[in-house]
């Protein structure tokens, strides 16, 4: 009886935050002069122009585990659309918000 009420739910969380790891992990982001090109694992890869794209922010994490949640971001678009982004690192820009918004301004500069 004790495998069932602990042993069974700790195994669950394991096997959730795995496939969040590599949830995580296997998605991408690219800012380039044609747009901020995305891929949330499994999801194919999307690309958003650049006149498009307003800012990124920190995703607010909510729930029971939100401190066991990975860091990811949100893409605001200038129509007021907010687009999950899982991965908070792109080659040219860095990692972390502010290095993914200090891209996209430094693009938006050279046009």
């Amino acid at each position: 009886m004790v495998v069932v009420l602990v042993i069974v739910p700790l195994i669950a969380l394991a096997l959730a935050a795995g496939a969040a790891f590599v949830s995580v992990r296997n998605s991408t982001l690219r800012i380039t002069d044609d747009g901020v090109e995305f891929r949330n694992y499994p999801s194919p890869p999307r690309t958003v122009p650049l006149a498009d794209v307003v800012r990124f922010e920190d995703a607010e994490a909510v729930g029971n585990f939100a401190g066991l949640r990975p860091a990811t971001a949100v893409l605001v678009l200038r129509d007021g659309t907010r687009l999950a982004v899982r991965s908070l690192s792109a080659p040219d820009a860095g990692t972390g918000v502010d290095a993914l918004n200090a891209r996209v301004a430094a693009l938006r500069g050279r046009r």
